[in-house]
């Protein structure tokens, strides 16, 4: 007995390879996906590798289950934290050049993807487009223990708020700082889609 849907997982496959190659010429040679039921946790259909027989590039490696860096893919789990604790998403936080203060440790000082700079804009509109610098200062004012916290209760198994991940860690944990496994980050957008 399984929950995986065979023909979901089929497409799944196919998906995969053709994607890897799309992007063959970014250096992009493996992909994986997960698809979970949200009411359930069923595991629908799980795509490891591109094609995990070919040693040629790691084949052998589950991607799905293995350690990865997110990138933005968290900054969801930082802005719910802001939202529990009172902020809205029509909250205003300034998109501009910022220092973080390493004490010591360097300073750090986020940049967005684009390299620009947006000045004020809500909550909302900086999720929305992925901003990096108002997730730091969002995260910043949350604590990173407590967003830690939330994505360990929602399923990062990675992200346990012990002092020596927030210590680890620190403020760039809303950029992908912190590695999750693909499956865990499926179970905690399985949260958002159950409100």
């Amino acid at each position: 007995t399984t929950t995986l849907d065979y023909r979901l997982q089929e497409e799944a496959q196919k998906i995969v390879k053709d994607e890897v190659e799309k992007l063959k010429g970014f250096k992009v040679g493996n992909g994986a996906v997960v698809v979970l039921d949200p009411k359930t946790g069923q595991i629908l259909s799980m795509v490891g590798s591109k094609d995990y027989f070919d040693k040629d590039y790691d084949g052998n490696v589950n991607v799905a289950l293995s350690l990865r860096q997110p990138g933005s893919a968290t900054k969801p789990i930082n802005y719910a934290k802001g939202l529990e604790k009172g902020y809205s998403a029509n909250y205003v936080l300034s998109d501009v050049k910022t220092e973080f203060p390493g004490g010591d440790k360097p300073s750090y000082i986020p940049a967005n993807y684009d390299g620009q700079y947006h000045g004020p804009v809500q909550v909302r509109y900086a999720l929305g487009n992925s901003y990096n610098i108002p997730a730091v200062k969002m995260l910043a004012r949350v604590e990173v223990k407590d967003v830690l916290d939330l994505g360990y209760r929602m399923g990062i198994s990675t992200w346990e708020p012990s002092d020596e991940n927030v210590n680890s860690v620190g403020l760039s944990l809303t950029l992908g700082g912190r590695e999750v496994r693909l499956l865990d980050l499926a179970a905690a957008y399985s949260a958002f889609a159950n409100g």
